[in-house]
């Protein structure tokens, strides 16, 4: 469940990720990350009018570079 908007959501994960580059980071912490991006995806190609687009590509480039 989130609490507030899908994009403060984002915004919030994309901030903590950079925050915690070459940090090791909780799998829960991850998992969460991962979760809220299927969702953003979803709520994308549902029509969304929230502006998450940008905010979904810095976080899937941040788990990659985590994955790398």
């Amino acid at each position: 469940e989130l609490g507030g908007s899908l994009a403060n959501n984002l915004t919030s994960a994309v901030q903590g990720a950079r925050r915690l580059r070459g940090h090791p980071v909780h799998a829960d912490t991850i998992r969460h990350w991962t979760d809220l991006l299927h969702h953003a995806r979803r709520a994308l190609s549902g029509g969304s009018g929230e502006p998450i687009h940008a905010l979904i590509i810095e976080l899937e480039k941040e788990l990659a570079d985590r994955a790398a």
